[in-house]
């Protein structure tokens, strides 16, 4: 388990730009897994994600690098954020070409 304190509010941290991946708070927690047989891998393969889902009612968002977002679905944006991403979407991609956040809540 990776656990780091992001402290975005804490004074002195400098100000952050307009980000699109923009749901940031105070800790950060990231639970990972390994195992070495892959005869194990149907016991083990979710028990990172399944540990991830049980904090989900401490969650605001993911960081979004960490996840298996076809496997937990997440917030990641905030709703300024994901309204901007659609407005930019509909104007560049109106047939949706391109694949959309395959995880969008």
């Amino acid at each position: 388990m990776l656990w780091m304190n992001w402290a975005p509010d804490n004074p002195g941290t400098p100000e952050r730009p307009d980000m699109a991946f923009s749901v940031e708070d105070k800790t950060y927690i990231a639970a990972y897994g390994v195992w070495e047989d892959e005869a194990n891998d149907a016991d083990y393969e979710s028990w990172a994600t399944d540990r991830m889902r049980e904090m989900e009612h401490l969650s605001t968002g993911i960081q979004l690098a960490d996840e298996n977002l076809a496997n937990r679905t997440a917030r990641f944006l905030s709703d300024e954020n994901y309204a901007r991403y659609d407005s930019i979407r509909s104007t560049y991609d109106p047939d949706h070409v391109f694949q959309s956040w395959s995880s969008r809540p």
